[in-house]
């Protein structure tokens, strides 16, 4: 008896020693799945500082706040809304997510900026580059059309109906053109101040102006898209908050703005302004307190097709600060919340400082393959959209 008792003891310490194996290890699967999902809070300063361009990129008229339209009235088409409709509008998107939740396998975008003045879009530099683009598979194209501002100024005549028709001539040639080649083309405009008051006139003259377009053209542009990139001025260091709130409601305003219209809306934005990358405050709008990227997703929320493009400037994919790390916090709120808008990854091509930001002067074999780093990394999350490389003549200039 005493023999089989101790042979008890020893099957019971056996089952007991692995039953703590196992436990250990469902413990530290369960705490490396954890570590995977868990914040990573961006420390990398140099992010606050990036911008998708340059002010020799665009046209004075967008950055100079012109007294003689800082009171234009473009808001008869932008309904006042109370915190009761807010909540109405935030309870119908829940909703909606039952029964509209993102697409995994939807279509990725490969889009790039194009900068050139729409006045030097001649037919042979179009044709260049889209033809450049359709070899690099680029499916979408976003023009700068800032430089209709030098037309919205002007005053009120012939000379200025002149210069518009050209003006709209030359983009509906190249949206032809790039149609033809199987590219869409969404307008692109904005600069770090026009959420601020007195210049709103800007973004709406744009937006006005490209509604019209789709309205009067057979070669329509497929988008909107707002490079607005507040977190540069100099007062949004004074006050976040209200930098922040006054850019979430132009983003808000403009979403109404376009209507009906079957515009896509799409919206640029650095890669800090989630609720767990601890570089913005979180604030109210419309009766809801949160972080500027979740009062962005839940106003693009209600239009369908609509992107927000992070600028995930790194040259390395992976690691530690790669470009999959700094994108992970946006695409998991997304998804989280069953959002429906989808995230689009940009990634640098420019020679632009510190290096470590951008592909310049890198084999084109190694941006290749850290390009499918990210699609895999992130092929598995419905709101994924697709990759933007900034920008078309600097992306083609890599061998």
């Amino acid at each position: 008896m005493r023999y089989n008792n101790n042979v008890k003891k020893i099957n019971l310490n056996k089952y007991k020693n692995e039953f703590f194996i196992a436990v250990t290890i469902l413990i530290l699967i369960t705490l490396s799945f954890n570590f995977y999902k868990s914040p990573v809070p961006h420390k990398n300063l140099i992010d606050t500082n990036i911008s998708l361009h340059s002010n020799t990129e665009i046209t004075p008229n967008a950055i100079a706040t012109n007294p003689e339209f800082r009171s234009i009235a473009f808001a008869n088409n932008i309904p006042k809304r109370s915190i009761f409709s807010s909540g109405m509008a935030a309870v119908i998107r829940t909703i909606k997510s039952f029964t509209t939740k993102p697409q995994k396998d939807g279509p990725k975008e490969y889009g790039t900026w194009v900068w050139t003045p729409t006045e030097y879009l001649t037919p042979e530099y179009s044709e260049e580059i889209l033809s450049g683009a359709k070899a690099q598979n680029i499916d979408v194209i976003y023009l700068s059309i800032d430089s209709y501002l030098d037309i919205f100024v002007m005053p009120k005549g012939d000379a200025r109906d002149r210069q518009k028709k050209i003006f709209s001539d030359k983009l509906e040639n190249f949206i032809k053109n790039a149609n033809s080649k199987g590219i869409e083309v969404d307008a692109e405009a904005g600069w770090q101040n026009w959420a601020e008051e007195g210049n709103e006139y800007k973004a709406f003259a744009i937006v006005n102006f490209v509604k019209n377009f789709n309205e009067t053209h057979q070669n329509k542009f497929r988008g909107f898209q707002y490079d607005v990139e507040p977190y540069l001025l100099p007062s949004f260091q004074d006050d976040k908050e209200i930098v922040l709130k006054n850019f979430v409601k132009l983003i808000d305003q403009t979403e109404y703005f376009i209507g009906s219209s079957a515009l896509r809306f799409s919206v640029v934005i650095p890669d800090f302004y989630d609720s767990k990358d601890k570089f913005t405050p979180k604030f109210s709008y419309n009766g809801n307190k949160d972080y500027v990227f979740k009062h962005l997703i839940n106003i693009l929320d209600r239009r369908l097709d609509s992107s927000i493009i992070i600028m995930s400037y790194r040259n390395y994919a992976q690691g530690l600060d790669g470009a999959i790390e700094v994108s992970k916090n946006e695409m998991e709120t997304a998804e989280r919340s069953d959002h429906r808008t989808k995230i689009i990854i940009a990634q640098e091509t420019s020679e632009v400082p510190p290096p470590y930001i951008t592909f310049h002067n890198t084999p084109k074999k190694y941006f290749d393959w850290q390009i499918e780093k990210i699609n895999t990394a992130f092929e598995s999350h419905p709101n994924f959209g697709g990759i933007a490389v900034h920008y078309v003549n600097s992306f083609l200039a890599l061998k």
